[in-house]
């Protein structure tokens, strides 16, 4: 009996992130219908990605308004944590983002340079339009906020009821993995689930985990493509320091948790 509880607990969660994913697939393609109808086009390979690309801010933005206040609902039925940071933490969780994003970035760029597998992001090029405005929407800003209201906020919480904190962390970290669709960013999504955990259970708000996760997508999308074309040799450097940093930022929330 307490097994098909268990059972059924776990498929009652990994249907929220299913859900969420469907909605966002019939929201492309209801808005890509409206498309074609408006302006039809002849399915080649350009039109098509300029297409998905047109429609894929409105449709995040769709699927905001639809989720936000369902995702915000759940989460507020737990009443465990808040949204109330200290103004110090909170630059904190700007800079551990930033720092965070380039140590993945930078490590993924000198893998590619060192592994012979067909580069991605060493042939990272930007388009500075409308539609990376859109992007930088909906990726920074949109995408973080959603995600951890429905994994962090509400699906963490619920896990912990039944299951022991680690296994609560462990598969809550798999779901968000498996909700990314490229090797670079299942990787990130698991680094980034263990360290927003983290940053909930030391500040018990939904804050910290929004902020890091907000500003480590950020500089992904607006600063890293800046040092793609950088020699091995700069990236190394850059890669030693921002590690140190790192240590220094992780372990300094730590002391002060400690001396509370």
């Amino acid at each position: 009996m307490e097994k098909r509880s268990k059972r059924r607990n776990i498929i009652k969660l990994i249907g929220w992130p299913i859900l969420f994913g469907i909605g966002q697939v019939l929201m492309i393609g209801f808005l890509f219908l409206i498309m074609q109808w408006l302006k039809p086009i002849s399915y080649t390979d350009f039109e098509l990605q300029d297409r998905l690309r047109t429609i894929l801010f409105p449709a995040t933005l769709c699927n905001f308004v639809l989720f936000f206040p369902i995702f915000l609902r759940k989460y507020h039925k737990q009443e465990i944590h808040g949204f109330y940071l200290r103004k110090n933490k909170i630059l904190y969780y700007i800079l551990f983002g930033i720092v965070t994003s380039f140590i993945i970035n930078i490590f993924f760029l000198k893998l590619e340079r060192i592994v012979p597998i067909k580069a991605t992001l060493n042939q990272m090029e930007v388009t500075y339009d409308w539609y990376y405005v859109g992007r930088v929407i909906s990726t920074a800003f949109i995408g973080p906020v959603l995600e951890e209201l429905l994994f962090r906020g509400f699906l963490y919480q619920e896990a912990k009821k039944w299951m022991k904190p680690m296994s609560a962390i462990l598969f809550i970290t798999v779901i968000f993995a498996l909700c990314h669709s490229t090797i670079y960013s299942i990787c990130t999504a698991i680094v980034t689930s263990f360290l927003v955990l983290d940053a909930l259970e030391k500040e018990k708000s939904l804050t910290a985990p929004i902020l890091f996760h907000v500003f480590l997508n950020l500089t992904s999308i607006l600063l890293v493509p800046l040092i793609v074309r950088y020699q091995t040799i700069y990236l190394d450097v850059l890669f030693i320091i921002l590690l140190i940093c790192f240590a220094v930022l992780y372990h300094s929330a730590k002391w002060n948790v400690e001396k509370k």
